[in-house]
């Protein structure tokens, strides 16, 4: 797979998977640490899609520096990326959870989740607002890596 091709798919499945977490339709397996709050819930959401959008910024100014240099660039985005794994579970490590009782929080908690954030405006706002930033970034990252155009063979 291309290095174009990891970086997109990587912005890809990140922008999707803060945006379909913050709206409640992904499931998975239920691991549970401890049960979280619903305020914890929505706080951990801001802050990883705050460090999410810290991420993007940080690979956007990385394809800009090495975007002629594909090797340097590869091995730059996969030690970032680890860097950006490691902080997002010591995230969820501060909440006494992990990614996968994150994840299946929502689908446990669907309908408090939304009655919370409508009870809390700010905090939607901030989320909605963390949204339409990531999308951007994502749309950013996307033109600089060439949109939908397949990636050049790797060599």
């Amino acid at each position: 797979m291309g290095m174009r091709k990891k970086v997109r798919s990587f912005k890809r499945v990140s922008v999707s998977c803060h945006l379909m977490l913050a709206f409640g339709f992904i499931l998975s397996a239920n691991i549970s640490l401890a049960e979280i709050s619903i305020d914890s819930y929505c706080q951990i959401t801001i802050e990883s899609m705050q460090q999410e959008v810290g991420n993007m910024q940080e690979l956007i100014a990385i394809i800009n520096q090495y975007k002629d240099d594909p090797q340097t660039l590869a091995q730059l985005v996969q030690t970032k990326q680890a860097e950006f794994d490691q902080a997002r579970d010591e995230l969820y490590f501060s909440f006494n959870t992990d990614a996968n009782e994150y994840v299946s929080f929502m689908s446990r908690n669907s309908k408090q989740v939304k009655a919370y954030l409508a009870a809390n405006p700010d905090m939607k706002q901030q989320i909605d607002n963390l949204s339409a930033q990531l999308n951007e970034l994502s749309e950013q990252e996307q033109a600089l890596m060439g949109g939908d155009e397949p990636p050049p063979p790797a060599q």
